[in-house]
């Protein structure tokens, strides 16, 4: 495979990972798009494939998916082995009750023999 296919390759198993992850329901799948190893940089997430499988069926996993507000499709930038997702969504306004506006998630995962084997974002650690 040339590198150019790689890299979509693994653009493309991020999304799918992603469409995954978010819903409890399926997120038992994605244990086939990333290693047994797993290593989680998220302060508020254990390292290892069945504790990211675990941690998207926990409350605190439903507030963050209700607090994401996506605001359209994410954009998906590789290089190396490295992808970068970045998610558009709404926050709400600090100031303008009811209000929200648009703001910007970034998420990178380092990807070995095709599958995530690093993640990193920019979460602080919750109490």
């Amino acid at each position: 495979m040339d590198e150019k296919s790689i890299l979509e390759a693994n653009k493309q198993a991020v999304a799918r990972f992603m469409e995954l992850l978010v819903d409890p329901n399926k997120s038992d799948q994605v244990a086939d798009f990333i290693t047994e190893s797993y290593i989680q940089h998220n302060p508020n997430i254990p390292s290892g494939r069945q504790a990211i499988i675990d941690f998207t069926k926990s409350e605190r996993a439903q507030t963050a998916r209700d607090e994401m507000r996506p605001a359209g499709r994410p954009v998906l930038v590789a290089e190396g082995d490295l992808v970068v997702m970045m998610l558009p969504r709404k926050v709400p306004h600090p100031t303008r009750p009811g209000e929200f506006y648009n703001s910007y998630w970034f998420d990178m995962w380092r990807i070995e023999n095709g599958k995530l084997a690093e993640h990193w974002d920019a979460a602080p650690l919750e109490p």
